[in-house]
């Protein structure tokens, strides 16, 4: 293919092969072929009537369960390969012909019921770059499970319970999975929620629970036990109560974990680096899977891994404006 141009605006804008695309878009779309990569808030809208969605099965049943009607969504179109990014269910990354390929949000590592980002050799890599700088470079997640694992029953020698707080698409399904031996276990309705859509495509989770915090608050048991929730700020309202009432111990989960004081900075006691995205040499094996000839990169550190790629040989560049925040999600 030649004349193929990216852009970016309220996605990520592609015209290719006569053929436009929207990648991720911020809104509802006309006269362009819609791709949705994944479930998360930031990545999801409400499709405009007769509207084509290229997306998942999981990630428009998981964006319905969130509230976003996909409408009509498909897997399958003519010169277009959809490959598993690894970043949560039903995620996916998308290839154009042998021209284009876009991550969408990628991890570079299998985890639990997850496996890692596929690539495919393309002309020109539409990459996320959450973290791509070099000081980001997660452990194993074994040895995460591991260290987590010692935390918890030093908490319930102590007779104290913890929240594991994680995003509740994702990664709580990840803390779901990991640490189900724990008793008694419970789910925060938004994690169970989530769960609920995973046992649907045969992801097997722990049977625990459903916590409301507007009416079990103050009714869950003394001594210790586990609970799955959203990360959330340890100095908030339910937080603070689980602490006060139960002597809970919160530990938070992210990528971001890999800076000192992030536990701090998210009032939890302790933090772990768990991750849905890749990390940096991740990032950099994944650009050099596809072999491009052109990087764009989206997200987080767009600039400056562009500039690390271009020391490496690439033709990289960043399209900043695509998303402005650096999150988790």
């Amino acid at each position: 293919m030649s004349g193929t141009t990216v852009s970016a605006g309220s996605g990520i804008h592609v015209e290719t092969g006569g053929r436009r695309f929207l990648l991720d878009p911020k809104g509802p779309v006309k006269g362009a072929l819609a791709f949705v990569s994944h479930a998360h808030v930031d990545h999801v809208h409400v499709a405009s009537k007769g509207e084509l969605v290229i997306a998942s099965k999981e990630t428009r049943d998981l964006a319905k369960a969130r509230g976003y009607d996909l409408g009509q969504t498909v897997e399958e179109v003519e010169g277009v390969e959809l490959l598993d990014s690894g970043h949560i269910l039903g995620s996916r990354a998308i290839r154009i012909g042998d021209e284009l390929y876009y991550t969408g949000d990628a991890s570079g590592r299998a985890r639990a019921f997850l496996g890692k980002c596929r690539t495919r050799k393309a002309r020109i890599l539409v990459t996320e770059t959450t973290y791509g700088s070099p000081e980001y470079e997660f452990p194993q997640t074994a040895k995460v499970v591991r260290e987590v694992n010692g935390l918890i029953s030093s908490s319930y020698d102590r007779g104290r319970p913890v929240v594991l707080m994680g995003y509740p698409l994702g990664k709580a399904q990840l803390l779901s999975y990991l640490f189900p031996s724990w008793e008694p276990l419970f789910y925060h309705q938004s994690v169970a929620a989530m769960n609920e859509v995973h046992a649907e495509y045969g992801v097997r989770l722990a049977a625990a629970a459903s916590f409301d915090p507007a009416k079990d608050a103050d009714s869950l048991p003394n001594g210790p036990w586990v609970m799955i929730a959203p990360l959330s700020n340890g100095r908030g309202k339910l937080m603070a109560h689980l602490r006060r009432k139960y002597g809970a111990v919160l530990v938070a989960f992210s990528g971001w974990a890999v800076r000192r004081g992030y536990a701090a900075s998210v009032g939890a006691d302790y933090s772990f680096p768990l991750s849905d995205h890749c990390d940096y040499p991740e990032l950099v094996s994944l650009v050099r899977g596809v072999s491009p000839e052109v990087v764009y990169t989206t997200h987080g550190f767009a600039k400056e891994f562009a500039y690390d790629l271009r020391r490496m040989g690439f033709d990289a560049r960043p399209l900043s404006s695509y998303q402005s925040t650096i999150s988790e999600f």
